[in-house]
């Protein structure tokens, strides 16, 4: 029914077993902003222009998609290929903290997400909740973005930065001082004064001082875009609730320097424990 083709966006599927993958702990990890569950077990994700509905059950997840689709951008963008085991094998067994959060959240996987859609995600999260950060981005790309219709509904691209030039158009995100600074940022990206091609193509270092050069992207925030979009794995964002924890569990330094190459998947399995811990107390 046309309903049910919503939920699943069509009737194309590609079916996988996948280890240390959880679509609902990515979800939930603070990393993407558009990825929901629509109904129990049924998840839909909106990047790079498409759509995706996907579900799982234990290890078998199903993609509703074309195999072609699934293969040329979904298995990258989940990271399907790199082997997360790895990462969890090589966490320290004496550090009880971080081995009790990755029994929680060892299914994260760190989304290769598209670079423009990260910049503006991450100057909208300062200092801001993710319910808020989620809804304020869902209603600029409402008002901002190409709609696609679909048997049952209608779904929206994120903004382009043609369409986020002027103050006025943001107003419906409520997005206060972050407004000047996407503005600033769409305005400089249109006339080339950022490049984002550029910037994809940055080592860790020189990306870092590159989106700190930018209006509006302090440290944390450039830490996010090179660890979500640029998957520049050494990245280790600080927030308040990473630091928090470094404060109570590691006597204020976290030993970075052991998850060399991996640091930010660590953060991940930080940040998420981190916060169900606090949902549960809640």
């Amino acid at each position: 029914c046309a309903a049910e083709n919503w939920y699943k966006g069509g009737t194309d599927m590609v079916q996988v077993n996948l280890d240390n993958f959880s679509v609902k702990q990515i979800a939930q990890s603070g990393q993407c902003f558009r990825m929901n569950e629509i109904k129990p077990g049924v998840f839909q994700v909106i990047a790079y222009g498409k759509r995706l509905v996907l579900e799982q059950e234990g290890r078998r997840v199903t993609f509703h998609c074309e195999e072609k689709e699934y293969k040329n951008l979904w298995r990258r963008y989940f990271d399907l290929e790199t082997n997360y085991r790895y990462y969890i094998d090589h966490i320290d067994p004496e550090d009880p903290y971080l081995t009790a959060a990755v029994k929680v959240g060892g299914g994260i996987r760190i989304l290769r997400q598209e670079l423009w859609e990260t910049m503006v995600s991450f100057i909208i999260s300062q200092n801001n909740s993710i319910p808020r950060i989620q809804k304020s981005i869902e209603t600029l790309c409402l008002f901002c973005g190409k709609g696609h219709e679909e048997a049952g509904g209608v779904w929206y691209e994120f903004p382009r930065p043609e369409a986020l030039l002027a103050e006025e158009d943001l107003a419906p995100a409520k997005l206060g001082y972050r407004t000047k600074y996407i503005t600033e940022l769409a305005k400089n990206v249109t006339d080339g004064v950022i490049s984002l091609e550029a910037l994809a193509a940055m080592e860790q270092e020189e990306a870092g001082n590159y989106l700190k050069s930018i209006y509006g992207v302090g440290a944390k925030v450039a830490d996010c875009i090179q660890l979500f979009s640029l998957h520049q794995l050494d990245s280790f964002p600080i927030d308040t609730w990473i630091k928090q924890i470094i404060s109570a569990k590691y006597g204020g330094k976290f030993p970075v320097e052991m998850y060399s190459g991996f640091a930010g998947v660590i953060q991940q399995y930080i940040f998420y424990y981190a916060r169900q811990r606090a949902e549960k107390k809640a």
